[in-house]
């Protein structure tokens, strides 16, 4: 595989903090799952088979893919390169080449499929460290508890233990029922809790979830733990008109919650919404992670300049998102330096700041904001 350089045109030279991500496959199920599925948010067989690969996402990383590995550019090719390395070595070499020096995982997503946080803290060369997602631990209580109340007691209680160690929280409620988060009544509550009892399967009754939320954000101000929220695009479940992180303004605005640190994850298309966001509340910060690396080369380049429209500097965040298998976090730390890097060029072309300032920016969002606003 082709070494690791020290381009100061692709920010190579400053390391990535991947403050969002998820875990790897367990080997077996990374020999055998298709190239193509990891290229695409979509479930639909025939989009993964047939469509993904008529991206630009995956046309380009064809491309990237073919050089890292040494081979044709191919899907067949580098499938059959990918697969004659052993798998631990791979995990650990490509998180080295990318530079990535602290790594986030949000272990809510197919745990039974990918490895815990322990276990990839005992295979990857870097510093890795839990966030905790608040939905997942509710779902796991409600079937031990007989009321709304006795649940968000427990949720209460499993919180604050798991927020001594952890990063931070996180929240998948866009993906649920929307952003738009209310306070309801004891009742109102309550009968919530008894439909989700009834109906089972996933849960999506909204004053359940709005309680289970505010009440992680409270811990969340006391503990002085970062919150993540999911905003913008992500799987084909998602009602993206919820997930505007606009609608989170009456969170953001709670008195009780003035000092909550929350970090809007993605974003697309709502960058410059979560700038402004940025700009003018204390606590929010936002991040482009899945933006890059899933976009154009034109997007991407294009939601670092939306999120500097407004957003302080000391702000903005990039993350990964990857998960299942190692080319994804090496892609997007690739394409994270180099749209930056493209966009930062910019700002100095333009006047907005200076050949020094732009190394700056490039150092603050790259590794030091994250740095900083996970610190223990």
């Amino acid at each position: 595989m082709a070494p690791k350089g020290n381009d100061m045109d692709t920010l190579e030279h400053i390391p990535f903090y991947d403050h969002h991500a998820h875990a790897l496959y367990h080997e077996a199920l990374w020999r055998a799952a298709p190239l193509g599925a990891y290229f695409t948010e979509a479930y639909d067989p025939v989009i993964q088979q047939r469509f993904a690969q008529d991206t630009l996402f995956f046309r380009r990383s064809m491309r990237d893919l073919g050089e890292l590995y040494g081979c044709e550019p191919t899907a067949e090719a580098i499938t059959d390169t990918r697969l004659r390395h052993d798998y631990a070595e791979l995990c650990a070499e490509l998180l080295s080449q990318a530079n990535i020096q602290h790594l986030l995982i949000d272990d809510g997503f197919w745990p039974e499929r990918l490895w815990s946080v322990e276990e990839s803290r005992a295979r990857l060369p870097l510093p890795v460290r839990r966030v905790v997602r608040i939905e997942n631990e509710l779902e796991k209580l409600l079937a031990h508890h007989d009321t709304s109340e006795s649940l968000l007691s427990a949720l209460d209680g499993i919180l604050r233990e798991a927020g001594q160690s952890a990063a931070g929280f996180k929240s998948i409620i866009a993906y649920r029922t929307g952003l738009d988060i209310a306070s309801s009544s004891v009742p109102e509550q309550e009968r919530s809790f008894e439909r989700a009892r009834r109906e089972g399967g996933q849960l999506n009754e909204k004053s359940l979830l709005d309680a289970a939320l505010l009440l992680g954000l409270r811990i969340a101000a006391e503990l002085r733990l970062p919150v993540q929220f999911h905003t913008g695009y992500g799987d084909p479940d998602l009602d993206m008109r919820l997930a505007n992180p606009l609608h989170l303004r009456s969170v953001i605005e709670r008195p009780e919650l003035a000092d909550l640190k929350v970090v809007l994850l993605h974003c697309y298309p709502y960058v410059r919404e979560a700038g402004y966001l940025a700009s003018v509340y204390r606590g929010v910060h936002l991040d482009l992670g899945l933006t890059v690396p899933y976009t154009s080369v034109a997007s991407m380049r294009g939601a670092f300049r939306e999120a500097l429209h407004l957003s302080p500097v000391s702000k903005v965040l990039i993350s990964s998102d990857a998960q299942r298998t190692p080319e994804l976090y090496w892609l997007a730390a690739r394409w994270a330096r180099r749209s930056l890097g493209q966009a930062l060029r910019q700002t100095v072309e333009d006047g907005d700041l200076s050949s020094a300032e732009s190394q700056w920016a490039a150092e603050r969002i790259l590794w030091h904001n994250a740095n900083e606003l996970y610190a223990r």
